[in-house]
């Protein structure tokens, strides 16, 4: 109250208003007209200007924070209630306030009457001043016009520019007050000034409430404890936290929910909202204030809780699926020991009834009391495995072991694992034994770092190399390197082991003695648990006897071991060679093969150890006339060949033939004998002859036969004639293929008569080809080339079906004809399957063995005189007789021949051509009757072409004859017409 010695103020109460829950009032004192505002402070009233005295705004819905300082809701100054001198306590009474502190109002009187007072004086003054400013405005007229003429114009333009910042404004009110989404404005002080509807009804507030106050209100205690904690200041103002995470981060964006920002626990929206705050920035680019807004993601928030629920539950699947399949047991038990959840491996590694299991037993029935388990005094107690971890084994009657390991979970309980680990204690067994193994094993063994250092050896490796383990480990693999391995050769091994590959290989080492050895050796990558190398397993073996004897083996498979001379392969290694030196630096090599002539007489004479120091002779006298660049090869047998390289022309190989047909005519003395041979030789050159080893070769062969077509020992080059005739027998080859097919083939028969009876007692099928694009193509010239192709067994197979097949028409026409003859080359009589199918083609044309007659050439017979023997007696063994054709011109031992199982001899034509005139020939043929008499042979002479011949043959008792005399070759039908007429 106050005292009575006080002059007393009485103030109107204009109006009254609440503020943010506080009552607040607007008054003037008696008889004055400046407005105050009172205010309650801590239940004292208190009344200062309503107006802001720098901004001039109305103070009415100031902040008064709890210090007592009104803050101006333009400019952030306070006015602090307690200590500013414009500012005095008041007391209610009635409808007034009152107050004993009117020195303000009082002064304000006071001013008020003196400045009537001033006035009137000022009056006089301005007076006089007037009249002279007004004498000044008249001499400056003409300018004040000009003036007042361009600040109506900025009037006007201001006027314009405030009805437009009107209409923009009225635009952002409307925009805002009408969209759906939170939008709250501050000014540069974090005051709000602006709060739309929406907003409005998400706090549950009026906007006036929130005009003025911190956005921080309206977040929740632990978001501005986020804030704090993420946004940190040493030096920072009074302005909203909320203010300063948008300033630090130049905008901000935080999940949120709001609370009552009057703090009266009202209702406000529990959804949920992303908040985002923006600061405002004027044209000068000063910092204006702060835009937050915030979108309601309650239903994003909520289909984010499902689909999280969702992944729960997939991941609980996926953990109790995952449970299933790992073979490690698992199970979870409460603090108390209950089992929770388990999974099959745990109920196996354990061995417990799966219905004790069903009953959700304690830890103690699993484990602690389990009688399948032998050593229960090692398991720990339920309570221990609460709070620590724990290890231990479990031996089962049934021998199995396991290995269990507990953890404590979060919630108070634990997690046993369990392993069975009795084959892991097997394999640890085994690779003890493994080890054991690798120290007693007779491989080297040896382990290095990634970087070639040695970590480990086994006692092979001191064995092999000299150097202990103490002197190994620790230094580089290369310590035992010869160093006559190449840098290429390390470098390939060391890129393929890099690479995790296995390297295997010989490599040529040393030993701490200096002693050289062989050595196989794989080197293996060795990787670490997350797939990197980390070392190197390195085995070798010591093979150095095992290269000399592959030295020895390679000799041998490289030379001939008759005259150690090289071999084919080597031949044509070298062929190669020549073949590159050729193309690559144009230099000229020539191939000479080379066949030995009458050879064979040797070995038919004087066996085959005098023919094989022959062909060492031979071999050395090539060696003398060969130059040491050249290479000299038996190819086997009596063929031998020689590459000269780098001949400067064909002088060269051809000087070298004839110096080798000088040497190898000479005799050579094999025992007490003087042997006498001839050589053919065949020459081909390359380039020019063609850069192909099969090719040069072929030529080479080629050449070397026609040479050995010429009587005596000669040499024929390679040249375009005999390759034109090459091509005409590749030619011939290549329609042959195909002759059978085109049906070209046909068969001609020339009968053979007794010359006693006159009757026609046999004939030979002869083989024709007329080709439909070569013509007529003589059996002289397609016959050789057919045995040389291998052809001559599909054509001969050909020759004896047909020759069957006109047999059994014949047969099957009632016609009765003799005996029918069939060549047989080489080549088929040599064949394995010539029996098998002499029988099936008998029976196939139901022709009776004695019908059939074959005929093989001298030559044939020789040609493998065990085979052929064999062969010609299992023909006779079926019942078909044979005749030994071209009698007389080889070389067969009559001995073997008496041996022979034949019934004909057939005297060649070359004896019979001239029979009339030579008595030489005469004389052959006479001995042969006379020979063939006596073995019991029936002798029949062929090509007879002359009446003379077949008498001279009579009368020298010659059984049977053929030839153009009787009849040519002739047709089957013509065949029949002349066996009936000759009958």
């Amino acid at each position: 109250m106050f005292t009575p010695d006080k002059v007393i103020t009485r103030l109107v109460i204009e109006r009254e208003v609440s503020i943010q829950g506080h009552t607040r009032w607007v008054a003037h004192p008696e008889n004055r007209k400046n407005r105050l505002l009172i205010v309650e402070h801590k239940k004292q009233l208190y009344a200062l200007p309503l107006y802001c005295q720098h901004a001039h705004v109305s103070l009415l819905r100031a902040k008064v924070d709890h210090n007592g300082k009104v803050i101006c809701p333009k400019h952030g100054l306070a006015t602090d209630l307690k200590s500013n001198p414009g500012v005095f306590t008041v007391e209610r009474q009635g409808n007034f306030f009152i107050t004993a502190n009117s020195s303000l109002i009082e002064t304000q009187t006071v001013e008020t009457c003196e400045q009537d007072v001033d006035q009137q004086t000022e009056l006089e003054a301005l007076k006089t001043v007037n009249s002279a400013l007004q004498k000044k405005v008249l001499s400056n007229l003409e300018s004040m016009d000009s003036m007042l003429s361009e600040v109506e114009h900025k009037k006007v333009e201001l006027e314009e520019n405030n009805r437009h910042l009107l209409s923009v404004n009225q635009l952002i009110d409307s925009i805002t007050n009408t969209m759906e989404e939170f939008l709250v404005v501050t000014d540069n002080q974090g005051r709000i000034t602006r709060v739309n509807p929406y907003a409005e009804s998400i706090l549950n507030i009026k906007a006036e409430e929130l005009i003025g106050s911190s956005p921080d209100n309206f977040l929740r205690d632990e978001t501005l404890t986020e804030i704090i904690e993420r946004f940190p200041a040493s030096n920072w103002d009074q302005r909203p936290y909320l203010y300063r995470a948008v300033y630090s981060n130049d905008g901000f964006e935080q999940e949120i929910r709001f609370r009552d920002p009057t703090g009266r626990h009202k209702e406000v929206s529990q959804k949920y909202f992303l908040l985002k705050g923006t600061l405002i920035y004027g044209r000068a680019g000063k910092e204006e204030g702060l835009i937050l807004s915030a979108t309601d993601i309650s239903v994003v928030k909520a289909k984010e809780k499902q689909k999280r629920q969702a992944d729960i539950e997939k991941h609980l699947q996926l953990l109790q699926s995952t449970l299933s399949t790992i073979s490690q047991g698992v199970a979870m038990f409460s603090g108390i020991g209950d089992l929770q959840t388990f999974n099959d491996s745990f109920t196996n590694n354990i061995n417990v009834d799966p219905d004790i299991l069903a009953q959700i037993p304690a830890y103690e029935v699993l484990f602690s009391n389990n009688k399948e388990i032998l050593d229960l005094q090692q398991i720990p107690p339920c309570q221990k495995l609460i709070s620590d971890k724990h290890q231990w084994i479990q031996t089962f009657t049934d021998g199995r072991v396991i290995e269990c390991e507990s953890a404590p979970t979060p919630t108070g309980g634990f997690v046993v694992t369990t392993r069975d680990i009795t084959q892991s204690q097997k394999n640890e067994e085994h690779i003890r034994l493994l080890s054991t193994t690798v120290e007693q094993s007779s491989s080297e063994v040896v382990i290095t770092d990634t970087q070639g250092i040695i970590v480990y050896v086994n006692p092979m490796f001191t064995e092999n190399t000299g150097y202990t383990a103490e002197e190994a480990i620790g230094k580089k693999s290369s310590i035992v390197q010869s160093g006559e391995m190449s840098a290429d050769f390390y470098k390939e091994l060391w890129s393929t082991i890099k690479a995790s590959n296995r390297w295997k290989g010989e490599i040529l080492n040393r030993k701490k003695s200096g002693e050289k050895f062989w050595q196989s050796m794989s080197v293996t990558p060795i990787f670490d648990n997350n797939g990197v190398i980390s070392h190197y397993l390195s085995l070798k073996a010591d093979i150095t006897k095992q290269k000399r004897a592959e030295k020895r083996l390679r000799y041998q498979a490289e030379h001939d071991l008759l005259t150690n001379l090289p071999n084919r392969s080597i031949l044509l290694h070298q062929l190669e060679s020549s073949i590159v030196d050729a193309r690559d630096n144009h230099k000229a090599s020539a191939v000479l093969f080379m066949d030995l002539d009458n050879f064979k007489d040797v070995n038919d004479t004087l066996g085959h150890l005098s023919g094989d120091i022959l062909l060492k002779l031979v071999a050395r006298r090539l060696q003398q006339c060969s130059k040491p660049t050249d290479l000299v090869a038996r190819l086997g047998g009596d063929e031998f060949a020689i590459v000269q390289n780098d001949i400067a022309c064909l002088d060269d190989p051809k000087t070298l033939a004839e110096e080798i047909i000088s040497s190898i005519t000479r005799p050579f003395k094999v025992d007490d004998h003087l042997l006498h041979i001839g050589i053919s030789i065949g020459i081909t050159v390359l380039p020019t002859d063609g850069l192909d080893t099969g090719i040069l070769l072929q030529n080479a062969d080629m050449a070397m036969y026609e040479a050995k077509g010429i009587s005596g020992s000669h040499y024929h080059f390679f040249d375009l004639e005999l390759q034109k005739s090459i091509q005409q027998k590749r030619t011939i080859e290549s329609h042959l293929h195909h002759a059978i097919e085109h049906n070209e083939l046909n068969l001609l028969f020339q009968p053979k008569i007794d010359l006693q009876s006159n009757k026609i007692v046999g004939a030979e099928a002869l083989l024709r080809w007329h080709s439909k694009e070569l013509g007529h193509i003589s059996p002289e010239v397609f016959i050789p080339i057919a045995e040389r192709s291998g052809l001559i067994i599909k054509l001969g197979s050909w020759v004896l079906n047909k020759t069957l097949e006109h047999i059994t028409a014949w047969a099957n026409a009632n016609i009765e004809v003799p005996k029918i003859a069939v060549n047989l080359s080489t080549i088929q009589l040599l064949d394995a399957n010539l029996i098998s199918d002499i029988k099936e083609a008998l029976t196939t044309y139901h022709v009776p063995p004695n019908k059939l007659e074959l005929e093989i050439t001298e030559t044939a017979a020789m040609s493998d005189p065990e085979l052929s023997q064999a062969q010609l007696e299992a023909i006779k063994d079926i019942g078909v007789s044979i005749a030994l054709d071209d009698f007389g011109t080889g070389y067969s031992s009559l001995s073997y021949l008496a041996s022979l199982p034949v019934d004909r001899i057939k005297i060649d034509r070359s004896f019979v051509n001239d029979i009339q005139f030579s008595p030489q020939s005469k004389a052959i043929i006479e001995s042969i009757i006379h020979l063939g008499i006596i073995m019991g042979k029936i002798v029949i002479a062929e090509g007879v072409e002359v009446k003379e011949q077949l008498a001279l043959l009579q009368s020298l008792g010659c059984h049977e004859v053929q030839g153009y005399y009787i009849s040519k070759p002739i047709t089957a039908d013509e065949f029949i017409h002349f066996l009936n007429n000759k009958e």
